[in-house]
């Protein structure tokens, strides 16, 4: 009884999987009753998880989380603590250099202290000398102010100069524009005349003035020649300029209601003008209406008369009935009337022997009637007969047909099959 359960127990502990793997049964060893662990395998193992935080739950998602928060946190830290480790290092090179500059400057200052106790009569000398130099420089300073002040007045004074006699040759112009024709061909004055400035000053007030230059240009000038020697003659001249310039103002006025009625003569005769035009531009857009009908319905008939000249008129000229209504028109011409060389057409063929048709009808009226019809019995006869002798021909013919072919086929071998 014992081995059948033992059977079953074995049974049942092979068929135990863990998470999906089968695992060997487990035997019972009873020679040795000391149960070994991991820890007789490898003493160091549950040390591989020394620090980590127990898993509370047994959810492996969970546990997988808080071991990345905890790496995490670790690389965190590392990081800081190389920062701080960084910080510290420069902290401390700083100081170093720091160090190494003050020494520099206290050095640096030593040796001037010992510079200046060896050199300072010297120094006393330049300094003195140096200050002599200054108020050198001062005054000197102040002189070339001077003279820039002296010299920019002398040129403001001579660009004065200039603009006022420019302004006076203006005024000359316009005294001799004003003053009579006669006047002024009498003694040659030249009316427009353009001046240019006598003396050129540059933007460099250390560049002199071209006096050679300036002597020339006035040189050039001619002496002054005034009809109006006093300003009452101008005021006398300019009250005659009013009186005439009113005169024209009145003259305008009378030519602005003649320029009014022509103006307003133009307008009717643009606004008839514009209405001329727009009806003949209608007439032009309805002749282009009409024109454009036309050729469309131009377009249409050529297409219609194609079609016609396709259709019917190739079957009136060029059919199978036509050419032979033609060849029976030119054979009835020929026999009756007279052979076609002149290449007469159907039409003039018809009424040639249409007209021939007429004759003969005269020319057998004037014949006895029972003549006529004696004559016409006999024709009617001779057809008949001539019907019946073609007809036996034609059959006389198929026999001779028949009997050529029987005979061909006799001579022919023959075609039925021959057995062994």
């Amino acid at each position: 009884m014992d081995k059948p359960e033992n059977k079953k127990l074995i049974r049942k502990q092979s068929s135990k999987a863990v998470f999906g793997i089968k695992l060997p049964p487990i035997e019972k060893n009873e020679s040795s009753r000391e149960v070994k662990t991991i820890l007789d395998v490898d003493p160091d193992y549950f040390s591989l998880v020394e620090g980590r935080k127990i898993r509370p739950s047994t959810s492996m998602n969970k546990y997988k989380e808080d071991i990345k928060n905890v790496a995490l946190k670790r690389t965190l830290r590392g990081y800081l603590v190389d920062e701080i480790l960084r910080i510290d290092r420069e902290i401390e090179t700083e100081r170093s250099i720091y160090e190494t500059a003050s020494t520099h400057f206290d050095e640096y200052q030593h040796s001037f202290d010992k510079f200046l106790a060896d050199d300072n009569n010297k120094t006393i000398a330049i300094m003195q000398k140096s200050d002599s130099l200054a108020k050198d420089l001062v005054n000197q300073t102040e002189e070339h102010k001077q003279a820039n002040y002296e010299m920019a007045t002398l040129r403001s004074k001579l660009q004065y100069i200039d603009e006022t006699l420019l302004i006076l040759l203006s005024f000359e112009n316009f005294l001799h524009t004003v003053s009579p024709i006669l006047w002024q061909e009498g003694n040659n004055v030249e009316l427009g005349k353009k001046h240019s400035e006598i003396i050129t000053i540059d933007s460099n007030i250390f560049v002199p003035v071209n006096k050679d230059l300036v002597t020339e240009r006035l040189s050039q000038l001619s002496a002054p020649k005034l009809y109006f020697e006093t300003p009452e003659q101008l005021s006398e001249m300019f009250d005659l300029l009013e009186r005439q310039n009113l005169n024209y103002l009145l003259a305008t006025e009378e030519l602005n209601a003649e320029k009014n009625k022509l103006l307003k003569a133009r307008d009717l005769f643009k606004e008839s003008l514009r209405q001329e035009l727009d009806f003949i531009q209608k007439k032009i857009e309805g002749i282009e209406t009409i024109i454009a009908s036309n050729e469309n319905r131009e377009v249409e008939v050529k297409e219609i008369f194609y079609r016609i000249l396709a259709d019917k008129l190739k079957y009136l000229v060029s059919s199978e009935t036509a050419l032979q209504i033609f060849n029976y028109v030119e054979y009835a011409y020929e026999q009756l009337i007279a052979p076609n060389d002149t290449r007469l057409n159907s039409v003039q063929m018809t009424r040639a022997l249409e007209n021939e048709f007429d004759n003969l009808m005269l020319d057998l009226s004037a014949y006895d009637l029972e003549l006529v019809k004696a004559v016409e019995h006999e024709t009617y006869q001779n057809e008949t007969k001539n019907m019946k002798q073609a007809k036996e021909a034609a059959k006389l013919l198929k026999d001779v047909d028949k009997l050529n072919r029987r005979l061909k086929s006799s001579y022919e071998p023959t075609r039925r099959i021959v057995y062994d």
